[in-house]
């Protein structure tokens, strides 16, 4: 009844009235007035409730219908409004998206005009990629799937899988860069295993509140956003992500990666399996200016004695069981997976690191000599959006040389705890360490007591053969050294000072030959390299352009010979593709050419030559 319209309640009203005023039950007979007053009064009475009764209803019913409808026009404004913010946030943040454009991870090009070359410049001035093209790069754009063909056979038990808390850390990330990033995990990562995305903002410079809300509509709860207000660098900006986590394994991640297909179940199988155990995966690479998706090759990390990262080969067996996980010495640092008890239980990072530099190696040391094991995962592949080799990044306010001191700081840490009577071999190779304050070590000594860690020669023992030949503790002479001076052009050096962004440059000599200021001090080191401080000369362009890089030790393109008959530098390995130092003192620049020993100007002299050593330069090296 409750629910009948007004008009079927009124009419039924009217019909019982007449029924009960003009009716009585069958044989009932009226032998008195007394008695039929009565049941006249009586049915009057049930006929007064009823029609209060009645009109209660309608008045309900009329009332509730009014509810109804001023409800209704509430949620479709409220959803109007919504529509309208969430269609306001997509223009800030995804309107300048060009459909495909980098699909499937292949390079994205156009036709761009003056001005839009323009902008891209100034993209990459200010960011080391291509921040412009970026933005019209779809945060869900596809990506083949990466991995070795015996991988996508691999079937994995989710139901037994550990759940994982995704770390990830930002300073002034570009928003279409992290969009992407966060857009990657939640398309390519089970639901059954990624319990949230940490996300921590480590001070930025100004806070979006637009990304914020955008994040909120974009991922729902899946995403947490914790804002530090001052920034304290990468190193305690993960240890902050790490002490909010709830799952049971924890993945750092960068804030300017793509994941690929399955690139999560293959991690934390070995975890699943020794709960000590670390896991990397293979980091592929993704163009700073295409953004073009490019394979890595699976490798083990080092580090050199003056504690650059580096890479050297897979051993021979491990090469044969690809794409089985492999043990994997120095992670690279950005990207691991770790069980969340294990990594407090090693004490997380060093609380004695400040910004970023030399964790990796910290935490590396630790994990293998304290009980652990890092493995790389090759059927896991992570893209790595890299910045411009020549960019100079800045990872805090403070000026260029605070920032350098607080680098040398932790890597002097990291020496005078876990290197042993090694650290003066690192020490040798950087002096200035020495003269850096690496501040109170006790707790991190004892730790190393506390986990009953082992010595770092156990580490060289079982991890570094093939690290010692590379690097030997004692390293044999030198094959040259000193200045590199022009015959043709006597008064010039090679400069590894840039003359234009990455290239070196050639300045007047020092008065001393042999032990010249740094930036003239050259040296054709045992890798066979043309080493000057930390960079080393190489070629680009089918040999066409001469640069300064950080020294790879993968020879390549940074293997330099010398011949002190003809007294020419020489670029290249193999015979048939070797090219000649040649100077150019017009402009104070050097080239390469192809080799002629009647021309000057590819004859130069080193400030001293071993030519013993020199004698013995080709034993044992390929050449066809």
């Amino acid at each position: 009844m409750l629910n009948w319209p007004a008009s079927v309640l009124a009419k039924t009203l009217r019909g019982l009235s007449r029924k009960l005023l003009f009716t009585v039950p069958n044989g009932c007979a009226c032998f008195c007035d007394t008695m039929c007053l009565d049941i006249l009064r009586q049915r009057k009475k049930v006929l007064l409730l009823l029609l209060l009764m009645a009109s209660g209803s309608i008045f309900y019913y009329l009332y509730t219908l009014k509810l109804e409808r001023e409800r209704d026009a509430n949620v479709s404004s409220t959803t109007s409004r919504l529509e309208r913010e969430i269609s306001d946030l997509q223009a800030v943040f995804e309107s300048e998206v060009v459909p495909q454009l980098g699909a499937l991870g292949r390079p994205a090009r156009g036709n761009w005009t003056t001005e839009e070359l323009e902008a891209i410049a100034k993209s990459q001035r200010e960011t080391g990629y291509n921040a412009w093209l970026s933005k019209r790069i779809s945060p869900e754009r596809t990506l083949y799937d990466m991995r070795h063909r015996s991988c996508k056979k691999l079937k994995y038990p989710l139901e037994k899988l550990p759940s994982v808390s995704v770390v990830i850390t930002y300073h002034n990330e570009e928003a279409s860069v992290l969009l992407r990033t966060l857009s990657s995990l939640r398309s390519r990562t089970p639901v059954l295993l990624l319990r949230e995305i940490i996300l921590v903002d480590d001070g930025s410079s100004s806070v979006d509140e637009k990304l914020n809300d955008f994040l909120q509509i974009k991922f729902l709860n899946m995403v947490k956003h914790h804002r530090i207000s001052t920034q304290v660098g990468l190193i305690q900006a993960r240890v902050t992500g790490a002490n909010l986590a709830l799952a049971d394994v924890l993945v750092f991640l960068d804030s300017h990666v793509e994941v690929t297909h399955g690139w999560l179940e293959p991690l934390l199988a070995p975890i699943l399996t020794s709960n000590r155990t670390c896991t990397t995966p293979i980091i592929d690479t993704i163009d700073y200016e295409t953004f073009a998706y490019r394979r890595g090759k699976p490798s083990r990390g080092f580090f050199n004695w003056q504690l650059n990262y580096i890479q050297l080969p897979l051993l021979k067996e491990e090469a044969v069981a690809m794409p089985a996980p492999h043990k994997n010495p120095i992670m690279n640092g950005g990207l691991f997976a770790i069980g969340r008890q294990w990594f407090a239980e090693l004490g997380g990072y060093d609380k004695g690191l400040k910004i970023w530099g030399g964790e990796q190696l910290e935490l590396s040391l630790k994990l293998w000599l304290c009980g652990g094991q890092i493995l790389e995962v090759p059927c896991s592949r992570i893209g790595h959006l890299y910045r411009d080799g020549n960019f100079q990044i800045r990872y805090t306010d403070k000026d260029k040389n605070s920032e350098k001191k607080l680098i040398q700081r932790n890597y002097r840490r990291v020496a005078e705890v876990w290197l042993d009577e090694l650290k003066d071999k690192v020490f040798a190779n950087m002096p200035h360490l020495t003269v850096i304050p690496a501040g109170n070590l006790a707790e991190q000594r004892d730790l190393r007591k506390r986990l009953h860690c082992k010595p770092f020669k156990w580490f060289l023992d079982h991890l570094a053969a093939d690290f010692l030949n590379l690097y030997p503790i004692i390293d044999p002479a030198e094959y040259a050294t000193g200045v590199l001076q022009s015959v043709s052009s006597p008064k010039l050096c090679l400069d590894r000072t840039e003359s234009r962004p990455g290239r070196p440059k050639l300045s007047s000599c020092s008065g001393d030959r042999v032990f010249p200021r740094s930036e003239l001090h050259w040296t054709l080191t045992n890798h066979r390299e043309l080493q000057s401080g930390l960079l080393c000369l190489e070629v680009r362009n089918q040999g066409m352009e001469v640069y300064i890089y950080h020294c790879h030790r993968q020879k390549g393109n940074q293997f330099w010979s010398f011949d002190p008959k003809t007294r020419q530098v020489i670029s290249g390995q193999m015979q048939d593709s070797r090219l000649c130092l040649e100077v150019q003192p017009e402009i104070h620049a050097v080239t390469t050419g192809d080799c002629d020993p009647k021309n000057s100007k590819q004859q130069w002299k080193f400030g001293y030559q071993n030519n013993e050593r020199l004698h013995h330069f080709w034993d044992n090296v390929k050449t066809h």
